[in-house]
């Protein structure tokens, strides 16, 4: 049994039928830009019904920020070129801006003339803001292991100094171990309780970073004369050895919200160069803080 080809209106017919069913936009345009076919993908994706489109100059979805694009398309398109799958922006009816892909290709007469030009036009939206979610959720990790390798370096900074602390005071401690301790041995047993607890203080301050990686160094309330307390305590042994002398006013330091071993840090760092590089003077040190354009500024 033979069966007949389909003819060319049954074709014809076929061919409309995918295009009018198509979830894509699918928009054909002369050579002077007028829209001459518009389907019923492209009246979901840009709200302006068939009869609002057809006859209007495709520019009534372009998007001006964009306009530098469409030379070189049609400079293409005249070369008898086919333009796929171009990433852009477009925009609607009411005017909201859609991220899409174009594919682009001649129209021929039958004279092999090109007389227009059809676009599939796709919503690639959703596929942007995934990548978008994936680009600041790369960012957020990479800021937090730099947070956490900030952290660790200040963890570490610290600790070496806490735990110099505890070395000389049970060298102390342990000078003599039969004879019984005196006032100044005995005075000493606060220092090494304060030490261990700062270590298991900044161990716990430590397990939320390892649990979340993406977020920023916490900061909470905290009197910036306790943090320059913790760090004269971690340096004790070197400004006792070098009979530094260390003032400020505790009554003239704000409550600050920051990350409070980040400026723990600061403040150690900055006391204890100066205890270094002073030469053969006794070190002193003044420490100042003053408002100014609604910030406060920290002199050492």
């Amino acid at each position: 049994m033979l069966l007949a080809a389909p003819g060319k209106e049954c074709m014809e017919g076929l061919f409309a039928s995918i295009v009018e069913g198509s979830h894509d936009a699918i928009i054909s345009k002369d050579l002077t830009e007028t829209i001459t076919s518009w389907n019923k993908g492209a009246e979901r994706m840009f709200g302006y019904t068939v009869e609002e489109a057809v006859g209007k100059p495709i520019s009534i979805i372009l998007n001006p920020e964009r306009a530098n694009e469409m030379p070189a398309i049609l400079e293409r398109l005249k070369r008898g070129e086919r333009v796929e799958h171009y990433e852009t922006v477009r925009r609607t009816k009411e005017g909201r801006q859609v991220d899409v892909a174009l594919t682009i290709s001649p129209i021929y007469n039958a004279a092999g003339r090109i007389v227009g030009s059809s676009k599939i036009i796709r919503d690639i939206t959703q596929r942007r803001q995934s990548e978008e979610a994936l680009a600041k959720q790369a960012r957020r990790v990479a800021r937090g292991q730099a947070n956490l390798q900030q952290f660790a370096y200040i963890a570490l900074h610290d600790l070496k100094e806490i735990l110099r602390t505890l070395v000389a005071c049970t060298e102390i401690l342990l000078r003599g171990p039969k004879k019984k301790l005196n006032s100044e041995e005995r005075e000493l047993f606060p220092h090494v309780v304060t030490a261990a607890k700062r270590i298991t203080h900044m161990v716990t301050d430590l397990l939320p970073y390892v649990r979340t990686l993406d977020e920023d160094l916490p900061a909470e309330s905290s009197r910036a004369s306790d943090l320059i307390d913790w760090a004269l305590d971690n340096l004790r042994f070197a400004i006792r050895s070098s009979g530094a002398e260390v003032a400020y006013e505790p009554h003239e330091m704000p409550v600050l919200r920051c990350n409070r071993l980040a400026l723990v840090q600061l403040f150690e760092n900055l006391i204890g160069n100066s205890i270094k590089h002073c030469g053969s003077r006794r070190p002193r040190i003044l420490i100042s803080a003053e408002r100014q354009d609604g910030h406060w500024r920290f002199s050492v």
